[in-house]
């Protein structure tokens, strides 16, 4: 036994030597890690354990606010709640979108076609999964939490849409695109957008996005392992830092948005465009592109059927007509040729000419609008029974350039620099045009169309408001603004429109102003004028009316309106201000292919509901004015 021990013994403490050293390396690697990670490392590892608990939510900024001219709510905020996918914390995507299609009744495609959107992009930075999720949507996912790491609710100030909200002038909001979003990142880096953010695309909104918009903020929150906030790391009055967002400037509108409402009652039912200007400054007081949209359903997700059924409307409801849409002025379009006529000396304010219903110029036939004809007409008579005859005649005198040239005095053909939406130049024809386009000059039958606002002549609705509010006050060309004052969050004014005069009329003289506001006038307030459905027991009005033809109807109408295809109807168009001298409102009126009848059936009495609506908010306002002073001076007259 003795010999056998000391025969193993030193193999026993070879094997105890060797485990002894194994033993001791171990823990010698494991003091070298511990000390790798604990103390050289120590600050990178404790950085991304905070980074792993304290997460960063943006605070998006209220978007500024739209007013009228007297302070009230064109389009203001509201909170919205959005699904947000985080994927840095989530553990299984496809467990989670199971999850989330369960609990919201949503296809499991939708949050997968939202991800596949943002592929690619770093895994802290959220995906909005679904906007505007409702409070029992909010409560369900919230209540599943546990179940969810990495899914958020944020809550975003988004647009409040009205039933009145004027769609064409505010514009709307999209999800800016990966182009826009490198452009405007280079433009103001200190204030960048992230994927996901909502962007003005048309109207004030695209128009005066920069200051709309406001700077976004932020918070820190401490979460725990499943991604719920946790107020572990507030103790003695500390708090995670907090930047707060900067709330957007608010614009200050020349809008009335009771005249709009107003406008937008008396034009119910038809498609086309209203203006209405101050024809003393050009501030627009309420415009209307008819038929509208809801600029709700771009912030809530268009469906791809709902768009189509937008873009293939052929009342085109996204176009802004008001300043995009071109139409021929038509009758409207007879105060300028009279202003050349005049300006020129073809004729005298009382020259007359015959109408017999039709005038004949070679082989062609021109007919008046009433076949039997007026009889002996002047200048006066012309306008107010809207005789063609009569234009016909000093038209082809003038030709289309001496036309031309006095229109463009008055503004037409050139932009007029509406800072809203798509502009239209309109055009006016001339002979320089005539030989650029078909290069072959006027033949004598193009002129008398061109002579009674029809052929290739071309104007906008607010061109048309800006020629009557021109006549109105007496030759001023104003820029039509909407946008009167912009205010900063703490109300410091950061931006104020003044009125701007483009140019005054250099080939118009005040008499033969005088003398066009006095025969408007008799078209609306006399007996036999074509515009006396816009009269009004308020003020005195002067205008003209227009019926504009779409294409020749003999060949698409029996005598029967209602046989006639709704696209081959007329265009009726009325124009006015009132009062007569002095105005203060100037109104133009473009209904599209009206069914009712022409100008003076139709658009003047929507003129008329309109001046109504002014002169009575008007006397309101007046009257609500002095009830204020006479409380101050005198509080027992409330008692």
């Amino acid at each position: 036994m003795s010999r056998s021990y000391k025969q193993e013994s030193p193999l026993i403490e070879s094997r105890f030597l060797w485990s002894n050293i194994f033993l001791i390396g171990i823990f010698g690697l494991l003091t070298v890690r511990l000390w790798y990670i604990q103390i050289y490392k120590g600050e990178t590892y404790h950085r991304i354990s905070e980074n792993n608990r304290i997460r960063r939510i943006e605070v998006p900024a209220p978007r500024g606010m739209i007013f009228d001219r007297y302070g009230r709510v064109v389009l203001g905020n509201r909170p919205f709640f959005d699904l947000v996918y985080i994927p840095q914390y989530v553990k299984d995507t496809e467990t989670t979108l199971k999850i989330l299609s369960q609990l919201l009744h949503e296809p499991i495609s939708n949050f997968e076609r939202m991800l596949r959107a943002n592929r690619g992009r770093p895994k802290f930075l959220p995906t909005t999964l679904k906007r505007n999720l409702s409070i029992h949507e909010v409560s369900l996912i919230e209540a599943n939490k546990v179940f969810l790491p990495g899914i958020e609710i944020n809550v975003a100030p988004r647009r409040d849409y009205k039933d009145h909200t004027p769609a064409h002038i505010v514009g709307y909001m999209g999800e800016i695109s990966s182009k826009a979003l490198r452009v405007w990142n280079d433009k103001q880096p200190e204030n960048p957008y992230l994927p996901g953010d909502l962007i003005g695309k048309q109207g004030l909104e695209y128009r005066w996005e920069p200051l709309l918009r406001g700077k976004r903020g932020y918070r820190l929150i401490q979460v725990d392992a499943f991604g719920r906030q946790t107020s572990l790391f507030d103790f003695e009055g500390w708090h995670l830092p907090i930047r707060p967002a900067v709330p957007g400037s608010d614009l200050i509108l020349t809008l009335d948005m009771e005249l709009q409402k107003a406008s937008e009652k008396a034009f119910q039912g038809k498609y086309g465009a209203v203006v209405v200007l101050n024809p003393q400054t050009g501030e627009i007081l309420a415009l209307i592109s008819s038929p509208g949209y809801n600029p709700a359903i771009y912030q809530d997700g268009l469906s791809v059927d709902k768009w189509q059924s937008l873009i293939s409307d052929p009342f085109k409801p996204l176009f802004d007509k008001t300043t995009g849409g071109s139409f021929p002025p038509g009758s409207l379009y007879k105060p300028v040729v009279a202003f050349a006529a005049l300006g020129e000396g073809v004729i005298k304010a009382n020259s007359t000419f015959p109408c017999g219903g039709a005038f004949e110029l070679g082989r062609d036939v021109f007919h008046c609008h009433h076949r039997a004809g007026h009889g002996k007409v002047d200048m006066r008579k012309a306008l107010v029974k809207s005789c063609d005859i009569f234009f016909y005649n000093v038209g082809v005198e003038l030709g289309a350039d001496k036309m031309a040239k006095y229109a463009m005095d008055l503004g037409l053909g050139e932009k007029l620099g509406v800072r809203l939406n798509k502009e239209d130049p309109g055009l006016i024809p001339t002979n320089a045009w005539k030989k650029m386009t078909s290069r072959t000059p006027w033949a004598l039958g193009d002129i008398p169309p061109l002579s009674i606002g029809q052929g290739a002549n071309l104007l906008t609705p607010v061109q048309i408001a800006s020629l009557y509010a021109t006549i109105a006050n007496g030759g001023k060309i104003w820029r039509p603004f909407v946008v009167r004052k912009v205010v900063n969050h703490v109300g410091e004014t950061v931006l104020e429109h003044k009125p701007e005069l483009l140019h005054t009329s250099k080939l118009i003289t005040q008499s033969q102003f005088k003398l066009m506001r006095s025969m408007l006038r008799d078209v609306v307030m006399s007996s036999e004028g074509t515009g006396r459905r816009a009269r009004i027991a308020e003020a005195d009005v002067g205008g003209k009316t227009g019926s504009v033809q779409v294409v020749s109807l003999k060949k698409n109408r029996s005598r029967k309106t209602s046989t006639v295809s709704m696209k081959w109807q007329e265009h009726a168009m009325f124009a006015a201000f009132s009062p007569v001298e002095n105005a203060e409102i100037a109104v133009a009126i473009v209904s599209e292919n009206d069914h009712v009848g022409g100008g003076g059936s139709s658009a003047a009495p929507v003129a008329k509901k309109i001046f109504e609506a002014f002169w009575r908010l008007k006397k309101e306002r007046k009257d609500s004015s002095q009830l204020n002073i006479s409380a101050k001076s005198d509080p027992s007259n409330l008692r």
